[in-house]
């Protein structure tokens, strides 16, 4: 059953992280140089990837909780970033360097879910980082931060020590809604 969670796990991000190159191939489509360049790091990080998600045999965690951390980091941040015009960087670091505070509040600091939630907030921030051109209201971001919530507790044990996943997951979540949005209107 692992080894399925696992599968489904680096399947699932292989093709977000597809996904997300082809929006910038799709971007710079008569650019060589920057196609050439764009495909060698991509296949180099999926390499990376595939190659490093054997490392990791820590159980997966099924704290479902973590949906909501992630929610509420992609609320925050939105808040602060379009409704009181602090800017994306700096409402999502100052939402992420809130959640570093959080364990320190508890006396059991020991405690899994403690400790998996700065990480959960923090994934929160890159989904609340969306451009009011892709997604201004809070059904949006609420949305695609239960999105990319899913998205991140089905990874959470999924490529350990890879940079980019939080970010991957949060352009998942985004993504999905905003797709589901155009089919829709």
């Amino acid at each position: 059953m692992i080894k399925l969670y696992r599968r489904t796990s680096m399947v699932i991000l292989v093709l977000l992280q597809l996904a997300f190159v082809s929006a910038i191939f799709y971007d710079v489509l008569n650019e060589f140089s920057v196609l050439v360049f764009i495909g060698a790091i991509s296949f180099l990080g999926i390499f990376s990837l595939v190659k490093m998600a054997h490392e990791s045999h820590e159980k997966p965690t099924k704290s479902y909780i973590l949906i909501l951390f992630v929610t509420f980091g992609a609320l925050a941040t939105f808040i602060l970033n379009l409704k009181l015009n602090i800017g994306p960087v700096i409402s999502a670091s100052l939402v992420g360097f809130i959640a570093t505070l959080i364990p320190g509040i508890f006396k059991n600091k020991n405690h899994q879910l403690i400790k998996e939630m700065p990480p959960a907030i923090y994934c929160g921030t890159f989904v609340g980082m969306t451009s009011a051109n892709i997604g201004a209201t809070y059904w949006f971001i609420s949305l695609a931060g239960i999105v990319a919530g899913i998205l991140y507790v089905l990874a959470t044990n999924t490529f350990v020590r890879v940079g980019g996943k939080l970010g991957t997951v949060a352009f998942g979540g985004v993504a999905f809604v905003f797709l589901i949005s155009l089919i829709i209107s």
